[in-house]
């Protein structure tokens, strides 16, 4: 089997924890690549503890694969070079997603998953495509492009 050496993978954001753990669980068992993710957030103490979760996940003994955790101080440092883009952010406070869903339903409006359909998705598509805007256009600057 041949092996993807050096991928770069981008994580923008991660202040969900359960997000992170999944993908550095599953990236630290596929055995076909290995390289480096590097961890941006605008909250840089999140970054620091998803690169913990990397380190614990890659040091355990089922891990077939090797990757390096490092913070980026930058969406800059983070994106130039990467192979692929993770997203996952928070576009607002916990109190606002609880609106999103909540205020919907005081008017009868239920909704299967409150924070990415009806209402209170589009509440926070509003709050989210400015900043997948910024991301976007870094991706389109610092990212290799596709050969």
């Amino acid at each position: 089997m041949q092996r993807a050496k050096d991928v770069r993978i981008a994580y923008i954001g991660g202040g969900s924890r359960g997000w992170a753990w999944g993908l550095m669980t599953d990236i630290a068992l596929d055995a076909a690549m290995e390289g480096e993710v590097r961890l941006y957030d605008i909250d840089r103490d999140a970054a620091e503890k998803n690169k913990k979760i990397g380190e614990i996940i890659s040091n355990h003994p089922k891990a077939v694969s090797l990757w390096r955790y490092t913070v980026a101080d930058s969406l800059q440092t983070a994106l130039t070079g990467a192979d692929f883009v993770i997203i996952s952010i928070l576009p607002a406070t916990f109190d606002e997603m609880e609106s999103d869903v909540h205020a919907p339903e005081s008017l009868g409006v239920y909704q299967s998953v409150g924070d990415t359909v009806g209402p209170g998705g589009f509440m926070r598509a509003l709050r989210t495509i400015p900043m997948f805007e910024v991301i976007a256009r870094a991706i389109r600057d610092y990212c290799p492009a596709p050969g």
